[in-house]
């Protein structure tokens, strides 16, 4: 089977929440995460691969983000709010990995970076002569 490239469509039928991202905007990153996802990729992975980073790479820089105070709070770490005497629990990691861009810092790069490890995560071999 040929692989066929995801486009605006596809993506938004996978992540529903960048449903109202005009479709130019998303398949200029769905042409960025090509130039990480590559032939090199096993085929039945490239195209969610494609989405997935095309999908993180939007919501680090805004773009399809969540809005409202929630949402907000959110980004930032925030686990439980309470609004009477003010009380806030913060997730330490995901602040960290937030503020650093990281795949991690979002759920599209998380399963992102679980089919990179899939398609170039095998085992290294250090000191051999």
């Amino acid at each position: 089977m040929a692989y066929v490239q995801p486009d605006a469509a596809a993506l938004k039928l996978r992540f529903p929440a960048f449903a109202a991202v005009d479709d130019t905007v998303v398949n200029y990153w769905l042409d960025d995460a090509r130039l990480t996802v590559t032939d090199t990729w096993i085929e039945a992975d490239r195209a969610p691969a494609e989405m997935e980073l095309a999908a993180h790479n939007m919501t680090i820089t805004g773009v399809g983000a969540a809005t409202g105070p929630a949402a907000a709070l959110a980004s930032l770490g925030v686990t439980d709010f309470k609004s009477g005497s003010m009380s806030a629990s913060f997730d330490a990691t995901a602040i960290r990995e937030s503020n650093s861009g990281a795949y991690g810092s979002t759920k599209y790069g998380a399963m992102f970076l679980r089919r990179l490890y899939r398609n170039f995560g095998g085992p290294f071999l250090a000191g051999c002569a």
